[in-house]
């Protein structure tokens, strides 16, 4: 607030008028007229947060230090220790301003009181030379007169006159009741002041004010200060200002009249304002409940919204999914209608076979569907409804390895005779022979699951296999179509069921599933390795 500048009406109303319309700007307020210090005075204020007992590290020696009602709220250790850095901080001669209640004790020697009324003290008075101390003394004249005088003297002054002046009329007049309080405060008596009358004629206007009176270290039932102006020789008589004081009193109801008005305003304002708040409490519960409710709202919608997006994604998954069966059935039924047609021009031919014709056995090389390489290559690319044997003893034959490409729902079986060395894979695609035609299931056994098994194991027989060392290994059974078509489970538990007939082991499977399979078995390292159409290499099964 300090370093505002603003003061009221009261703080500035014994200022000169010259220097308050020069230094300040008026405002009017709620709360009167308030006045504003000018920017140029205030830059030139230094304000200083400290301990004021303790100190201060600067090395400022001032002319002038102002203390008013500081030492009303301090014990007496702590006023000596205050006017200790006073005493270092002021120049010899220098001046120091007290508030209307507080006083120095009588044991400080240092300061002398040159004002009794306005508690002005100066530092090492009796060390000035007398011109200093007269100069003070015009400065600061002595407030305190004689308010009577001896009966002789007034008998002089009235022979002196020669005349009495006539005594105006009465006249009934209204009394002030303020001028009547003042009236009553005459003394009958007047008493000259003494070094031992410690009692001013006028009290300051902090005590009048406040009506706080703080012991400053003197004893007041028997005081010993001396309380006669320093810089003078004789006693004055004591004017007393009664106007002036007429004038603050009323000054002073009119500002207790305003300040009842205003707090009567602030009481009716802040009832307002109490009410303003119930209802802004009121309005901030209901929106904190809509909020709440919103928010809530906001959860169920975005929990909803993961949802929809959940099932979104899963609906695009399964359209996927759809047309890539799609494409599957559509190339399964080319190959089927291929299939077909090779069957038919093949039923075509051999019956146009002559029947004296040498016949032929089931197992010997004349067979249709056994795939049989030429040279040197390595690998027998098992198709659909064909079978592949392999016999490393027979130098002849240079492959050593089974493939099939694109196993969806079909069954790829592989026997084998580790001992003996022989081995047969064939490639399956329906479970039962029972729905060929035409003797389909004669011409192409390995079609069907049932007959396919004991075709494949018949020819392991034939070219040197052992029926106790036959193993099996199957692959496939994916789900490649629609729901109700169970042809690839129909084909793994017919394998199964054949297998379990012939009593037959099963070392290893990898079955099941909804992609197409690419197979390899090595017979070399009795190796199987599969690999799926979303994979990008084989991964090794035995």
């Amino acid at each position: 607030m300090a370093k505002e500048g603003i003061y009221g009406e009261y703080a500035v109303h014994e200022m000169p008028e010259h220097y308050l319309n020069t230094y300040f700007s008026k405002k009017i307020t709620e709360l009167g007229p308030k006045y504003t210090l000018c920017k140029e005075v205030k830059d030139k204020v230094e304000f200083i947060q400290e301990d004021i007992i303790s100190g201060h590290n600067k090395n400022n020696i001032y002319d002038v230090i102002f203390c008013r009602n500081f030492f009303i709220y301090i014990n007496l250790s702590a006023r000596e220790n205050l006017l200790i850095n006073i005493d270092k901080k002021i120049h010899e001669g220098g001046l120091l301003i007290l508030g209307g209640s507080e006083n120095i004790p009588r044991e400080n020697s240092t300061f002398n009181n040159i004002s009794i009324r306005d508690h002005f003290y100066i530092k090492n008075l009796a060390n000035k030379p007398n011109s200093y101390k007269n100069a003070l003394s015009s400065i600061f004249p002595s407030r305190i007169q004689k308010r009577t005088t001896k009966k002789g003297n007034l008998s002089k002054n009235l022979s002196g006159t020669g005349e009495l002046k006539e005594k105006p009329k009465s006249s009934v007049k209204a009394i002030n009741p303020i001028e009547k309080i003042l009236k009553r405060k005459k003394p009958k008596k007047e008493k000259k002041l003494t070094e031992l009358d410690i009692n001013p004629l006028i009290e300051p206007a902090e005590v009048r004010i406040t009506g706080i009176v703080v012991n400053n270290g003197i004893k007041q039932t028997a005081p010993k200060v001396n309380l006669i102006h320093p810089l003078e020789n004789k006693e004055e008589p004591v004017k007393t200002e009664d106007n002036k004081l007429i004038k603050r009193e009323i000054l002073l109801k009119q500002r207790e009249n305003e300040i009842e008005k205003k707090e009567k305003f602030i009481e009716e304002q802040y009832k307002i304002l109490e009410f303003e708040q119930k209802e802004v409490e009121k309005l901030l519960y209901q929106t904190n409940e809509k909020e709440k409710d919103i928010t809530n709202r906001l959860l169920v919608l975005e929990r909803v919204k993961r949802q929809i997006e959940q099932r979104e994604r899963a609906l695009n998954l399964r359209e996927e999914q759809l047309e890539k069966r799609l494409v599957k059935i559509g190339q399964y039924s080319k190959k089927m209608i291929q299939q077909e047609l090779q069957i038919s021009n093949q039923s075509k031919k051999l019956d146009n076979f002559d029947e004296t014709e040498d016949s032929f056995t089931l197992y010997e090389e004349k067979r249709m569907d056994q795939v049989k390489i030429h040279g040197n290559k390595k690998e027998i690319i098992i198709k659909m409804g064909y079978y592949g044997l392999i016999q490393s003893y027979d130098r002849n034959m240079s492959a050593t390895k089974f493939r099939i490409e694109g196993l969806g729902s079909g069954i790829g079986l592989i026997l084998r005779d580790l001992k003996n060395n022989v081995f047969a894979m064939s490639h399956i695609s329906l479970p039962r022979s029972s729905a060929s035609k035409q003797g389909y299931h004669l011409l192409f056994p390995h079609t069907f699951a049932d007959t396919s098994v004991k075709d494949l194991i018949n020819n392991l027989l034939y070219n040197g296999a052992s029926r106790e060392n036959v193993k099996a290994l199957i692959v496939g059974g994916a789900k490649l179509f629609l729901d109700y078509d169970m042809t690839y489970q129909e084909n793994i538990d017919t394998i199964k069921k054949e297998l379990q007939a012939l009593e037959i082991k099963i070392d290893a499977e990898d079955i099941g599933g909804l992609s197409e399979r690419s197979v390899l078995y090595d017979t070399i390292n009795d190796s199987l390795s599969v690999k799926k159409s979303w994979e990008f290499q084989y991964r090794k099964i035995t």
